[in-house]
């Protein structure tokens, strides 16, 4: 390596943390929705109060929004300091029933991220699909997997799984043409005995309960129901 390969090698050395919880460099960082929300006017810059893109962090609002049952008006900016968006939670009293999550629903949001981390690695290991050509592959989530490990950390899981479930993915195809129901995310929500069931507002529960039905409904022998269409 001559001196120049080891100047440049040199600036990616790794860094010293404080500590093993502090920020490290691409972590991502966790929002403050609680005081976010307040339904105040607030002002957020890129690189210092988020770190995804702009119009990225604008679904975020909207999402979270959701989440909490009230609505978010955002504007892009753009000055000599750089880019961010000024933003306002509306409706926020309304919304109040589902607002910033207690520490029981913090650990009840856990208990959601691992059943979607189980849903991940059991498909993984134990889920094939055929491809257009005929071969078998494994089934690796991995869209799902990266939405729902960022939705974790930056605070908006439930709007997250809400989303993918209101939404019919190649996922639940992949899951449906393997017989595999329970590591469907519908069945997981639709589980009253779930810590996180509360968190699902009554339409993504009913779009969820709808779609499970439909799909008992097409494969009934697969569960030892008797057939529909040969009564």
């Amino acid at each position: 390596m001559d001196l120049m390969d080891f100047s440049v090698y040199n600036e990616h050395m790794a860094n010293r943390l404080a500590s093993f919880d502090e920020l490290g460099q691409g972590q991502t960082r966790r929002y403050a929705w609680a005081e976010w929300a307040d339904g105040t006017p607030w002002e957020i810059r890129r690189g210092e109060d988020y770190d995804v893109a702009t119009e990225n962090m604008r679904v975020n609002f909207h999402m979270k929004a959701k989440q909490l049952g009230c609505k978010v008006r955002t504007r892009k900016f753009t000055d000599p300091k750089g880019e961010g968006l000024i933003f306002q939670f509306l409706d926020v009293e309304k919304g109040k029933g589902m607002a910033s999550p207690t520490g029981g629903d913090e650990a009840a949001e856990e208990a959601l991220y691992e059943d979607c981390c189980y849903i991940y690695e059991t498909a993984r290991r134990e889920v094939t699909f055929t491809r257009s050509d005929g071969t078998k592959q494994k089934y690796a989530a991995i869209r799902f997997k990266r939405k729902m490990d960022r939705a974790h950390s930056e605070g908006w899981l439930v709007a997250a799984a809400s989303s993918t479930v209101e939404h019919r993915t190649d996922g639940f195809g992949r899951l449906e043409e393997a017989e595999r129901d329970d590591l469907m995310l519908e069945n997981f929500i639709l589980d009253a005995s779930k810590p996180y069931h509360h968190l699902f507002n009554p339409h993504t529960l009913q779009v969820a309960s709808d779609r499970m039905a439909k799909y008992y409904r097409q494969h009934p022998r697969r569960y030892g129901q008797p057939d529909a269409s040969s009564s």
